[in-house]
């Protein structure tokens, strides 16, 4: 998975040093045309959005892997959470230091299922 995303990092950073280079120093390449500069702009802008959105997405596809390998049901991994500490936690410090004790015991667990958990509680 790092292949893809340190390779549109790498044109990203590329670009880049493509557009700033010229006008920090005095080379003798010059500007590119205004074309290329638009180009190399939104490669600039895109490649690297490109990349973290393709992190998020294998991240995600990892932690519903590992939830359904681990647990045949909600019931299952609502069984398995300390219940009463969250509860306890969503009632004196609110639902998001809730929902981060959820994700504290079990880091891999989707957040919709976390999230479902601390809300039905």
């Amino acid at each position: 998975m790092y292949g893809p995303r340190v390779a549109l990092w790498a044109v990203g950073v590329a670009s880049f040093a493509w557009l700033v280079l010229p006008l920090l120093t005095d080379w003798a390449i010059g500007l590119p045309p205004t074309p290329v500069i638009c180009l190399l702009f939104a490669l600039v802008v895109l490649c690297p959005a490109a990349a973290q959105l393709l992190a998020r997405r294998h991240k995600e596809r990892q932690e519903r892997t590992w939830y359904a390998e681990n647990f045949a049901s909600f019931e299952e991994f609502r069984g398995s959470v300390d219940c009463a500490a969250v509860l306890r936690i969503r009632e004196t410090r609110g639902v998001g230091r809730a929902l981060l004790e959820v994700r504290r015991q079990y880091p891999s667990v989707p957040l919709k299922v976390a999230a479902r958990l601390v809300r039905e509680l």
